[in-house]
């Protein structure tokens, strides 16, 4: 058969764009269908200028397709459905077949808003290949598992869910060349994202390790199922040694949703990882999620030893009712180690508290905000909580009538900060976001550069001083859309800990407001707070401006 598979943009845009995590789910589906036989084209929209309606009918006016695939998660909805309209417009006979968060969190609801001929609902490398041997066979599809489609009568049938792939190391590895992997290293920029900065010029390799993951934590939804399952050492290091020198990587970046779930099994990881990096003639770094109940001041060190430089945790709440509501299954305690020993260690922390539980009341997100005041120089970042659909909070939303329609709040509010409290009142909602704003401008760590230079290319050099151990460090190859007001999220590539990078006048804008809102009443400063956030949706008429003096 022959098959097409595009990768969605990141964006809704028409440019290049080569800031976006690689697509680890559809290489996956590239190599499975490559080794059952099957002729592969794959299509990165990302890596092209032109409409998406343009490029794929460049692909499908010059060759005959059987089948096209496409797919990813519910935040990328209307990136999704772009593909999916122009595969529709173009007229093709070939069969639409769509995976991915989104498909699998909303099977009926994403069939019918993309009308695709089938779907893959959960685990897809033996389901796609079963399915489109089917379609090739003219066999019966109810017989494949995991799979949504209209029957004779356009119903539509799930069918039974698909048996996990138990042992992860039969799965061929990603599908890197297909989706020009190289081309994509070779665009990367430490600005590009907030992991990427270890490096002037970052050449970061996805990995998966694992699947899944066995807690079941409200805000979270795991496509895969809920079964975890982890990949032997000698798989991913087989992999490692095999991708750092095709492709020059110095950065490791582990996708898992739990890292390790097994003590020995990190060590072991740990221990080979290192005499990996030590064969080759450059330095390589390594990063992981992991949970905080399940670290120590050894595991650490080790980790640290064998080249680990930053950590992901899931922190979510410092408040033990909000943390139980959750059902994080850890508690305040187990926050402020795994901060102290990590920091200890010189590791960064990647983590967030993310405020508007349905637990959350002004009292717990005290808590939670009073301890980050404290224990800021962790680098800890702000936000809200998000209902993404399959969910248990999802669920929650709609049960209680939060999200009335759910292919309109898929499509246009998924980022929307919802009340879903019990307790809480609009009006106290509306405190809070004034509270964590007023408390980020006071108590962030930002730096103004000391020097800014524009290179040859179009990229900056900046020099600035670390905030917390006060050294001087030159980050080199950073693009910069709008020089007069920017602000850059940063790693010290010496203490290791975070701080923003912004321009003379974000900095001196910051401050103004900070002072204007200390002098202000607290209910003025909520009114004005809410005018503010207002404006930001003037945002895109001021670009030309800034970019014309920038």
């Amino acid at each position: 058969m022959k098959i097409l598979i595009v990768v969605p943009r990141t964006i809704v845009s028409d440019k290049v764009n080569y800031k976006y995590l690689f697509p680890l789910g559809l290489a996956y589906i590239s190599s499975a269908l490559k080794l059952a036989g099957h002729d592969i084209d794959c299509l990165n929209l990302n890596h092209y200028s032109g409409t998406t309606e343009n490029l794929i009918n460049n692909y499908l006016f010059s060759q005959k397709y059987n089948v096209i695939c496409t797919g990813g998660l519910s935040t990328s909805y209307k990136q999704i459905k772009m593909v999916t309209d122009a595969v529709h417009k173009s007229g093709t006979d070939a069969k639409l077949i769509l995976g991915g968060g989104a498909i699998s969190s909303e099977p009926e609801l994403m069939f019918n808003a993309l009308k695709p001929d089938y779907i893959v609902i959960g685990e897809g490398e033996k389901t796609i290949v079963e399915l489109v041997n089917s379609i090739k066979n003219g066999d019966n599809v109810k017989y494949v598992d995991g799979i949504g489609y209209l029957d004779n009568n356009a119903k539509f049938i799930c069918t039974k869910p698909q048996v996990p792939i138990e042992n992860l190391d039969t799965i061929p590895l990603p599908d890197f060349e297909g989706f020009e992997f190289e081309k994509y290293l070779d665009n990367m920029q430490p600005s590009d994202m907030y992991f990427y900065d270890l490096y002037d010029f970052p050449r970061v390799y996805p990995i998966v390790c694992s699947r899944s993951c066995p807690f079941l934590c409200t805000f979270c939804f795991h496509p895969v199922g809920n079964r975890y399952r982890q990949r032997s050492v000698d798989s991913i290091i087989h992999e490692l040694s095999v991708m750092i020198k095709r492709y020059r990587i110095n950065t490791i970046a582990i996708y898992d949703e739990l890292f390790s779930n097994n003590r020995e099994w990190l060590f072991e990881f740990c221990k080979r990882i290192k005499m990996l990096f030590s064969e080759i003639s450059w330095e390589c770094k390594w990063s992981c999620q992991m949970r905080v109940d399940k670290l120590d001041d050894e595991m650490l060190r080790v980790m640290k030893d064998s080249g680990c430089y930053m950590i992901s945790y899931g922190f979510e709440s410092y408040s033990p009712v909000v943390l139980k509501s959750m059902k994080k299954h850890i508690t305040p305690e187990q926050i402020k180690n795994a901060v102290d020993t990590t920091m200890k260690h010189n590791i960064s922390i990647q983590a967030n508290f993310i405020f508007g539980d349905s637990a959350e009341t002004m009292q717990t997100a005290s808590e939670t905000l009073d301890y980050w005041k404290k224990n800021n120089s962790a680098g800890i970042m702000l936000s809200y909580i998000n209902p993404y659909p399959g969910s248990e909070l999802y669920e929650h939303c709609i049960e209680k009538g939060i999200i009335k329609d759910k292919l309109d709040f898929i499509e246009n509010h998924i980022y929307d900060i919802l009340n879903m409290s019990g307790t809480m009142t609009d009006r106290e909602l509306e405190k809070l976001k004034y509270d964590i704003y007023e408390a980020e401008l006071r108590y962030r760590f930002y730096a103004v550069p000391k020097s800014l230079k524009k290179t040859e290319d179009n990229t900056y050099n900046i020099k600035v001083k670390c905030p917390h151990c006060k050294e001087i460090i030159e980050y080199k190859n950073y693009s910069i859309t709008y020089k007069l007001y920017f602000l850059y999220l940063m790693y010290c590539r010496n203490c290791r800990k975070r701080f923003f990078v912004v321009s003379g006048a974000y900095m001196v804008i910051s401050k103004i407001m900070l002072l204007f809102y200390l002098m202000m009443p607290k209910e003025l400063k909520v009114a004005t707070y809410k005018v503010f956030q207002g404006l930001t949706k003037i945002k895109p008429a001021l670009k030309k401006y800034i970019l014309k003096f920038s």
